[in-house]
């Protein structure tokens, strides 16, 4: 068994001046070109903004600390428009014409799988937040994560909706993306080896415009609580007001989208409509009664992101930034920790690092997992749109 190592960016990653919402000036030859690539259009366009945001975060930070092996990162952005092909060529683009040495991005599954092959071909390491099960080691050598699989941001909310809440009867709901659909399968799998077999399974598509249908469906069907795993924050929002329209509050146990856009959308329909709603969340954004103000990682990051970013609670609060910065951030410790931004180098690095430290807690990555979280670093929280001072959530399984 290796050993771990606990490894973490210097102070003035989480708390030196930065400006996150202004891009970097054109790169020079000294320069490291960081493909950064998302929906900047098309239906999935609200994700294009909070992670450039988020990435331009860390990148300034990881800067100011000494930079990626002694240079400077820029981020050169590309658009997906939302469909898959059009991500493809967009990141054969960033390749070959702007001559990039490591990718972030995309953000939605059905975006990243098809571009693994490129960026594995061109070497490269990618760092996605896609969580399909189909990205392995195998499929993708060179392609890490920093979401957790669609199972494992899950299985924290069946169990603490089996033993906390003494449910039985729960309805499955997911969007249509390829993280969802791929997590669909193995969450009833596990449902089931805890007694819990779905009473009904729905699915909604992007930016759906209305998902009564499928509430009326699941209240019907005689569902006691649902279990609702997405990609995007809007999604989330239309399931909330629509379970509103109906007043149909029985508890709602969300992935973690739910919990990243939960003070935006608090914000947009009320406290009321996150009546009974409970949502999966990074340990390290999380606490108990009793623990410690504004120490955590996250806390310091969120003290920047606060004073940098000026419509950081249109885009979702801090946290909505987490996913991104985690992936500029350990993108950083692969790249420092290899000393060369050679992709097979770089994966086969994070393959043998152990545990790293990161804004959301600790992670790890081995030969035959390339997710970064497991189901150990993420934790159920209650009320995900009320934040401590420190803007960490309370744990629901506090003692």
């Amino acid at each position: 068994m290796k050993t771990a190592k606990r490894l973490r960016l210097g102070t003035a990653l989480l708390a030196g001046s930065v400006a996150a919402t202004a891009m970097a000036a054109a790169a020079t030859a000294e320069d490291l070109k960081i493909g950064a690539i998302t929906s900047f259009s098309g239906s999935g366009q609200s994700l294009g903004p909070v992670y450039r945001t988020g990435w331009q975060l860390a990148v300034d930070a990881i800067n100011a600390e000494g930079g990626f092996v002694g240079r400077n990162g820029v981020l050169v952005t590309g658009d997906t428009a939302s469909d898959p092909t059009h991500g493809v060529s967009e990141l054969r683009r960033l390749i070959a014409s702007e001559k990039i040495e490591a990718i972030l991005g995309s953000i939605v599954s059905q975006e990243v799988v098809p571009m693994v092959p490129l960026a594995t071909e061109a070497n490269l390491v990618q760092i996605s937040a896609a969580a399909s099960t189909s990205l392995t080691p195998e499929y993708g050598p060179l392609h890490f994560s920093t979401s957790p699989t669609g199972v494992d941001q899950m299985k924290a909310n069946v169990d603490f909706a089996v033993d906390q809440l003494g449910l039985q009867k729960l309805a499955l709901i997911s969007d249509n993306g390829g993280m969802s659909k791929a997590a669909v399968a193995e969450i009833e799998a596990y449902m089931k080896e805890r007694g819990v077999a779905p009473v009904i399974v729905q699915e909604f598509a992007f930016k759906a415009e209305d998902m009564t249908p499928q509430l009326f469906s699941m209240r019907s069907a005689g569902a006691d609580g649902v279990l609702i795993i997405n990609s995007i924050g809007d999604d989330a929002r239309k399931f909330l007001e629509n379970r509103l329209d109906i007043d149909w509050m029985v508890p709602v146990l969300g992935s973690m989208t739910m919990s990243n856009y939960a003070v935006g959308n608090a914000l947009a329909l009320g406290d009321e409509a996150f009546e009974n709603v409970y949502s999966s969340q990074f340990v390290g954004m999380t606490y108990c009664p009793g623990d410690p103000l504004g120490e955590s990682a996250f806390a310091k990051m969120r003290e920047v992101a606060i004073e940098k970013v000026p419509d950081l609670d249109r885009m979702g609060g801090a946290e909505s930034l987490v996913s991104a910065y985690m992936m500029a951030e350990l993108l950083a410790i692969g790249i420092n920790g290899a000393g060369t931004t050679d992709g097979k180098a770089v994966a086969k690095w994070f393959e043998a690092a152990g545990e790293l430290q990161t804004v959301a807690g600790p992670v790890e990555a081995t030969d035959s997992k390339h997710f970064f979280p497991n189901e150990s670093s993420v934790v159920v929280i209650t009320k995900p749109y009320e934040k401590r001072e420190d803007g960490l959530s309370q744990r629901a399984d506090c003692s």
